[in-house]
């Protein structure tokens, strides 16, 4: 990822069904913090599916009683989210979800209406949630609430890519209504794309989004889904030195290339860490 011109990320846990392995997850992306120079944000997903041994009900009780309290005690995230969605978390557990994460210090967000509207996005909205990631399906009208209770939208082309299926997210109308969109790459194990220069050529194609906006979404408007951008995400004075310098004619050129070779050093915080697209410490 770094060599693919990446200086911070969000890595999230989820999938482990019990306590012990999701603070194993949490606890490695701890040690990933230590000794790696990405800047790197946790974000606790026990949420993400319900064990076939337990009820939505069961589990979710243990991810509010059990999990939750434990990783706040910790200190192993700085945020919850929780997977809306029909076959994961119906919309009343997952609002009881991240509404526990709040009580305990972390910040709300949400998996939402990936695969059909489950109200996803209006729980981001009355909850407050910092971001909402996929809204493939969600309900126009709560997309563009967003523009006033400050949630900001996450959408991931790669993520409807590596599903084979031709479902986006609708991004210009977000644009249309002022949102201050992000992209992100998803990466997982059912998707493959790891580099935001391909996020941004599909941007560019599927979502029909202009060069300066896959900007600012890769950029800023990412910061702004992990509530860092006043630390990074821009140039400004008072902000970490993060750049990456592209071999690229024009700004232009980021979406109309999939970002093959273009990469050419990466500095995060004012420290090369990539030097003619190779990682050198």
């Amino acid at each position: 990822m770094i060599e693919s011109g990446t200086s911070t990320l969000e890595i999230k846990s989820g999938y482990g069904l019990q306590l012990y392995d999701e603070l194993k997850i949490l606890r490695t992306i701890h040690e990933l913090k230590k000794t790696n120079p990405v800047r790197i944000a946790a974000t606790f997903l026990g949420a993400h599916a319900i064990p076939p041994y337990l009820s939505q009900d069961e589990y979710s009780r243990v991810v509010i009683e059990e999990m939750i309290p434990a990783v706040a005690q910790q200190g192993l995230a700085e945020s919850c989210d929780v997977f809306c969605e029909h076959g994961a978390f119906d919309a009343t557990s997952s609002k009881k979800i991240l509404a526990a994460g709040i009580r305990h210090g972390l910040k709300a967000k949400i998996h939402a209406d990936q695969f059909r509207d489950g109200g996803g996005a209006r729980i981001a909205n009355d909850i407050g949630a910092i971001s909402a990631d996929h809204l493939v399906y969600s309900n126009i009208p709560e997309l563009e609430r967003m523009a006033t209770t400050s949630v900001t939208p996450v959408v991931l082309p790669a993520s409807s890519h590596s599903l084979l299926g031709n479902a986006y997210a609708p991004a210009r109308e977000m644009l249309d209504a002022g949102l201050s969109l992000a992209l992100g790459s998803d990466f997982s194990p059912s998707n493959w794309v790891m580099g935001m220069l391909t996020v941004a050529a599909l941007a560019a194609r599927q979502l029909r989004m202009k060069s300066e906006e896959i900007i600012r979404g890769i950029t800023i408007n990412a910061a702004r889904a992990l509530h860092m951008d006043r630390q990074i995400g821009s140039l400004s004075r008072g902000k970490n030195a993060d750049l990456v310098l592209l071999k690229a004619p024009s700004y232009k050129r980021i979406g109309y290339a999939y970002g093959e070779g273009m990469v050419d050093k990466v500095l995060i915080a004012g420290k090369v860490r990539v030097s003619e697209g190779k990682r050198v410490n």
